[in-house]
């Protein structure tokens, strides 16, 4: 197996951002999982050399942009994708349509394609297709390293597994040149923000948002479990302790923007090799993101591989220094 971190430059904008806090609600409440919760499946998938090489570009990609940008429970299957992308389904309108979607904490819009890449195999939303579509017609637009991805809100059903949001607003693209190869190979149709409010494009309201003043959550939770080759699922409404031992430890926002906290510190063995002090929570990328002169650090000392000048791998059948990350003063 490979551990892969990426480099970062980060702007010093970003730096100095520090909002108020709150508790994490994906890590929420150790007690036994109400019987309505939503779960949702999770898969993985194994990729090869060149699959990984995309998947980290485009992690990388979407960091960099990400990070100098301006802009009753239930439970799904979620799959995993090149050890990148968890992914799950959704429906979208009525009757529904079935799209495939990345469940990601580091963004809050949903969007699902109406137009799909040649000789590719997305699943599309045709909202002629849909007894309860709504026009909407505004702009929608994000930036991705590589480039945009756009298209215009609608609003429609939208189902993920028996929880149901009426007339909800998301956005229909016809354009994902910013997501490239990663897309277009990808097992993966759109994105399902769970991110905050506060960097929601458009200021529509998130899924999340959506779904706790729907009333139809038995918490204000989600809670991921990610299987090692094989199935894990997203449960929206409460944890399920089967999956867990011992009791969870929280750690408070410092940012109601992406699931932002405090990085006490990084250690490798028992050097500190790290001065930054904020770090993002992220299920849309399985990459361990940094500035780029301390993940170069880490990376000599570790004797990494680089892979194609912004990504560094390590081969974990070799006897490596532990790698520590301090959260909440807990190591």
């Amino acid at each position: 197996s490979l551990l892969t971190f990426v480099s970062l430059a980060v702007p010093a904008r970003v730096r100095n951002m520090a909002r108020s806090a709150r508790a994490l609600l994906a890590a929420a409440l150790a007690a036994p999982v109400a019987a309505d919760v939503l779960r949702v499946p999770l898969q993985k998938r194994e990729l090869n050399f060149e699959e990984t090489v995309d998947a980290l570009n485009l992690g990388a990609k979407k960091w960099e942009a990400r990070l100098g940008a301006t802009q009753g429970g239930a439970a799904v299957v979620i799959d995993d994708y090149m050890n990148a992308q968890y992914y799950g389904d959704i429906t979208v309108g009525t009757p529904g349509q079935k799209e495939t979607v990345i469940f990601d904490t580091g963004s809050a819009n949903l969007w699902v394609p109406n137009k799909k890449p040649f000789l590719t195999s997305h699943n599309i939303y045709d909202h002629s297709k849909s007894s309860t579509y709504k026009q909407n017609g505004t702009t929608f637009a994000i930036q991705y390293g590589s480039g945009p991805v756009s298209g215009v809100y609608s609003s429609d059903t939208v189902s993920i597994g028996d929880l149901q949001l009426k007339d909800y607003t998301f956005a229909e693209v016809d354009k994902t040149s910013g997501l490239g190869l990663g897309y277009r190979f990808g097992k993966f149709d759109g994105i399902l923000g769970l991110g905050w409010d506060a960097i929601s494009v458009g200021h529509v309201p998130t899924p999340m948002s959506a779904l706790v003043k729907s009333g139809q959550l038995p918490k204000p939770v989600f809670a991921f479990y990610l299987g090692n080759n094989q199935p894990g699922e997203l449960i929206f409404g409460d944890v399920d302790s089967k999956h867990y031992t011992g009791s969870f430890s929280f750690v408070p926002l410092t940012s109601e923007t992406y699931w932002q906290i405090a990085l006490d510190g990084v250690k490798l063995g028992g050097d500190s090799v790290s001065s930054t002090k904020k770090a993002i929570v992220d299920s849309g990328t399985s990459l361990l993101a940094g500035p780029s002169a301390e993940i170069k650090a880490i990376a000599d000392k570790l004797g990494a591989k680089s892979v194609m000048g912004k990504e560094y791998t390590v081969d974990c059948s070799q006897t490596l220094p532990d790698l520590t990350f301090t959260l909440g003063g807990k190591d």
